[in-house]
């Protein structure tokens, strides 16, 4: 069995992302992808401290759960947001390596970031545990995303369409955990409709044309009819 790690910030998550993931399933025969967001990256890719994040842990997990959802062999992990503090690759390898022994691990890294691996906490370790692939960067960068944001350009194009609507909408899952989990797990079951009564188009996964609609009506405020969005 051969698993991959995506890993990053996802500050936030962009198109690159999403279609650099697609291309390294095919390219080396991957039977499963983690795409992992980490709590608080140790370092930036120059290898500088990590900046303060633009969006909240929280944030960026949705966001990524959105941009990747229907994504086929791709499971989006949050071990790295429920461990909390900073995020260091060795352990969540130790993490995977130990729930599927046996099965070749093959870490993917930006280009720009093969210099620093050596700093990288336990490398000795991580290198015997894991091999790395390094993909190119792309015309995307997060850095962008959030440059436009901050100057009010758009950013469509950019980011996945779910991920620039949650975006622009300001959207935020609902505070009730057990109602989120109840909804998550229903939208596995269900393979990619709405535990509630609407099916979803692939692009727009999460939300829903009933919430889409809700959210350009600037009257509207409150939570999706499957509670898990809510519209501040």
């Amino acid at each position: 069995m051969k698993i991959g790690i995506l890993g990053g910030s996802f500050n936030p998550v962009h198109t690159g992302h999403v279609n650099f993931a697609k291309q390294a399933i095919d390219d080396f025969g991957m039977d499963k992808l983690y795409v992992i967001p980490a709590h608080m990256s140790p370092f930036k890719t120059d290898g500088a401290p990590a900046e303060e994040p633009a969006f909240s842990p929280e944030m960026r997990l949705m966001l990524v759960r959105a941009a990747f959802n229907g994504v086929p062999k791709v499971v989006v992990d949050d071990r790295e947001m429920k461990r909390g503090g900073v995020s260091y690759a060795i352990d969540t390898v130790r993490e995977i390596a130990a729930e599927n022994e046996g099965a070749e691990i093959i870490f993917l890294i930006g280009d720009d970031s093969l210099a620093g691996l050596p700093r990288w906490k336990d490398y000795d370790e991580l290198v015997k545990l894991c091999r790395f692939e390094a993909y190119p960067r792309t015309p995307e960068s997060s850095t962008e995303v959030r440059r436009r944001i901050k100057s009010g350009e758009p950013i469509d194009g950019l980011v996945p369409p779910a991920v620039a609507l949650f975006i622009k909408y300001g959207i935020r899952e609902s505070e009730d955990a057990k109602i989120v989990a109840a909804v998550r797990s229903g939208l596995i079951r269900k393979e990619g409709f709405c535990p509630c009564r609407l099916p979803k188009l692939p692009e727009f996964f999460c939300p829903c044309d009933e919430f889409k609609g809700q959210m350009a009506d600037p009257e509207f405020h409150g939570l999706c009819h499957c509670r898990l969005y809510l519209k501040p």
